[in-house]
């Protein structure tokens, strides 16, 4: 448990400083108690989303989770590359899916980039304990930008959810 916990606070202190995307609050350090809204793992390929994380410092630096929230993925039904043909070249993914329910939104997708492949975390709010929501499914189209800057010419793989696409830069 404590190497996840390790793991999941480099995470966090990566998504809050190097995302492309951000995060909208940053991770905060009182009363030895570590909160961080959002973090993104990939853990044996796996994307998973987390909200709400609690971790309690002791005296050796070390970090016991206290609490986390998993976010819910999205369902994906299709996910296609837009490769705009200017200079800089510029790439987005127009997903297409559904949430659970209405009553929810879109979280900030979490991207990794590993040689040239892209996995995207494409993750939902969660529902508040008094909340009650009709069990429909909620369509949605969201665009997410890719940041391309430095990559090799070559073809990459995108991962949304589990839906594979490609492009070629």
């Amino acid at each position: 448990m404590l190497k996840l916990t390790q793991y999941l606070v480099l995470l966090a202190i990566g998504l809050c400083s190097a995302s492309p995307l951000g995060i909208a609050q940053p991770a905060t350090f009182e009363n030895n108690v570590l909160s961080i809204p959002q973090v993104a793992t990939l853990i044996n390929g796996e994307a998973l989303y987390y909200n709400d994380i609690q971790l309690a410092a002791d005296s050796e630096r070390n970090f016991t989770l206290l609490a986390a929230q998993q976010s819910t993925l999205v369902s994906v039904e299709n996910v296609l590359v837009n490769v705009a043909e200017s200079l800089p070249v510029q790439v987005s993914l127009s997903v297409k899916g559904n949430k659970s329910v209405p009553c929810v939104d879109l979280q900030t997708p979490a991207i990794f980039t590993n040689e040239f492949t892209f996995t995207v975390a494409l993750a939902e709010t969660n529902l508040g304990p008094a909340e009650s929501c009709i069990a429909v499914l909620d369509p949605f189209e969201t665009t997410i930008p890719l940041d391309i800057t430095g990559l090799n010419s070559g073809i990459y793989t995108v991962n949304v959810n589990g839906v594979e696409s490609s492009f070629s830069l």
